[in-house]
């Protein structure tokens, strides 16, 4: 006898719930070696995030076969498709729980290329007990559900036991997210940071309404108690020791957003290009990152932007900053644009949040620009008036050339120009004309965010300060303009995004052109070892080299939302973060798809281990 589609539908759903949780039987093994959870709502939390997460992990396959079930009457058919999807699905499970004990991440592309990759094996030796046993427990299971589908689920397929067990994992599931939503907002790490141990969780925050609807402010929040084990980070595994009465410079840091390498020109930037004549010009310098949140986070940090998360989650402060506050500087950091999204209030600033000046009491972007300079100015009078002598540090960050190109209009200096990006045409095809009106708009934005640079340099001179200061000028990422086919940035990994310029200059910065290549995980260790930190114990908390003395030929590391970049000397890999965003894929600088050379494995395999460096 032919079961009737509904009660196919039902039995599908039941089957859905069943293996839920048997995966989330066996996603137990995602909370090995994990601290213990610190507070009620963390062990309500637990629980209800692994059934509520493999949950949302079998819908996939769920689907599928109600697809199944619906083009296909026969019983037979469907519970065979059945047992072998699910099998599948809790293989996957299985295999990725054995990944996450190892890497401490879970399956991803980069995983799936380090297996197939030729020149892997010596690194990841599966061998053929490996494969039998993963053989065995997929036929045990396929029998397990084919069983269980033929004998309990096609008989008890119910209209009420599947309503109810669909709306049991429904309440799991907003409760699950609403722990963690408040969590997040409120900085619970002993929640947040647990989320990391489940697979593509899907995390549900309410900051942004929190802010607008609630007018929650963000940058009010309780501070963060710092110290304790994260679940997932250890970073650093070592702090750097300063040699004791090293010397103490001045720091300061000025960061103009969207900036990229070929902006670095007299005409562009006349004041950064003077500066530079007596500085050290670093010409193959790239950002960590395509986007803001990476850019910046390598550079403070000194550690890949692929560690954004568990950082976040467990709302670490950068080494450098740490390391600067207990030598005893005097922090500071200026910004136009508020820094709690991205999170680098929870982050990078996150043990000087009420050292963060970044709500600036006027109107236009270009203003708030033109504040960072005066208010620069304005606190060193204030350190004057109190006869300060500690060092300072100082992060500064103008946001003019970002988005919507801001500039006052009686300094325009580029001709044609767009008064107000049209995003919905660029979106289509702008003519070549119109690129260039917008790409002036960009340059009139970076020659005025040049302009406050050059009065904070004259604000240091003015002060006798600028002999006794390192100085440092970069971009936090690039900007493209149709040069391969994109606008804008986040999009792809290509010079025009991802190269910018970075210039130092101050004592012991010896000036000329470095053309070896650099990144910014380069930054923290060189301004720490110039204060006197042994470069024996760089490895223990930064991935970057210094900058004085840059390896002849390197990999470097360039993060993005959902992907990781490695460029190479003659390509450019893209490895996704998440399994469900595909494989490991090549390309040229100019972002083009190129055949797969077969020797890119040790990269990847060097790449994944970095990825593992600073996790417990």
């Amino acid at each position: 006898m032919v079961p009737p589609r509904s009660e196919r539908l039902r039995a599908v759903v039941l089957a859905w719930i069943v293996n839920a949780v048997l995966a989330a039987a066996i996603g137990t093994a995602w909370l090995s070696g994990i601290p213990a959870w610190g507070s009620a709502r963390s062990v309500l939390f637990v629980p209800a995030a692994l059934l509520s997460s493999t949950a949302m992990l079998a819908i996939g396959p769920a689907v599928f076969v109600a697809l199944i079930a619906v083009l296909v009457p026969s019983a037979r058919i469907l519970g065979f498709a059945q047992a072998l999807v699910w099998a599948l699905f809790q293989l996957y499970v299985y295999a990725d729980t054995r990944i996450w004990r190892l890497f401490r991440y879970h399956f991803n592309g980069m995983v799936w290329n380090v297996m197939t990759t030729p020149g892997s094996e010596d690194a990841i030796d599966l061998g053929p007990k490996t494969w039998a046993f993963a053989a065995a427990i997929g036929c045990l299971v396929f029998v397990a559900i084919w069983f269980v589908w033929t004998r309990w689920l096609v008989p008890a397929a119910s209209t009420r036991l599947a309503a109810g067990g669909a709306i049991l994992v429904f309440v799991v599931v907003v409760l699950e997210k609403g722990l963690y939503a408040w969590a997040d907002l409120t900085r619970d790490r002993g929640i947040t940071s647990l989320s990391r141990a489940f697979p593509l969780y899907q995390r549900l925050t309410i900051q942004t309404m929190a802010e607008r609807v609630f007018h929650v402010r963000l940058e009010q929040r309780a501070k963060v108690q710092l110290g304790g084990d994260g679940l997932l980070l250890r970073y650093p595994i070592a702090p750097p020791a300063i040699r004791p009465g090293g010397p103490r410079p001045n720091i300061l840091v000025f960061v103009i957003d969207s900036l990229r390498a070929d902006m670095l020109a007299p005409a562009t930037m006349p004041r950064a290009t003077a500066f530079a004549e007596h500085a050290r010009r670093f010409e193959d310098h790239l950002s960590g990152g395509n986007a803001t949140r990476f850019g910046i986070f390598s550079l403070l940090y000194g550690i890949h932007g692929t560690y954004w998360m568990p950082v976040l989650e467990d709302h670490a402060p950068p080494v450098l900053l740490t390391t600067l506050g207990a030598l005893g500087y005097d922090l500071r950091v200026l910004s136009t644009s508020s820094l709690s999204f991205p999170e680098f209030r929870s982050t990078a600033f996150v043990a000087i949040e009420d050292e963060v000046e970044d709500h600036f009491p006027f109107p236009s972007k270009e203003q708030r620009d033109a504040h960072i300079a005066v208010r620069f100015d304005e606190w060193l009078g204030e350190r004057d008036a109190a006869q300060r002598k500690d060092p300072f540090f100082c992060f500064a960050f103008a946001d003019a050339p970002h988005g919507t190109y801001a500039w006052p209009k009686d300094e325009t200096v580029f001709r044609p120009y767009v008064e107000r990006v049209d995003f919905l045409e660029m979106a289509g095809s702008p003519t070549p004309e119109r690129i260039d009106q917008v790409f002036n708009s960009y340059r009139n934005a970076v020659h005025f965010d040049d302009a406050v640079f050059g009065r904070m340099l004259e604000a240091l001179e003015r002060r006798h300060l600028l002999d006794d200061t390192i100085v440092v000028v970069t971009g936090d990422h690039g900007e493209e303009f149709f040069e391969h086919g994109y606008f804008g940035h986040t999009s792809n990994f290509t010079p025009e995004q991802t190269h910018v310029p970075l210039v130092i200059g101050g004592p012991a910065i010896p000036p000329g052109v470095e053309t070896r290549p650099t990144c910014h995980v380069d930054l923290a260790p060189t301004l720490l070892e110039l204060l006197g930190a042994d470069p024996a114990s760089r490895t223990s908390w930064t991935q970057g080299e210094n900058l004085l003395a840059p390896p002849e030929h390197r990999d470097r590391v360039i993060a993005g939302w959902e992907e990781v970049a490695l460029r190479l000397p003659d390509r450019i890999l893209l490895v996704p973060l998440e399994g469900s965003r595909g494989f490991v894929e090549d390309h040229d600088y100019g972002w083009k798809r190129i055949e797969p050379d077969g020797k890119s494995g040790p990269a990847v395999m060097k790449l994944a281990a970095e990825c593992r460096r600073f996790l417990r």
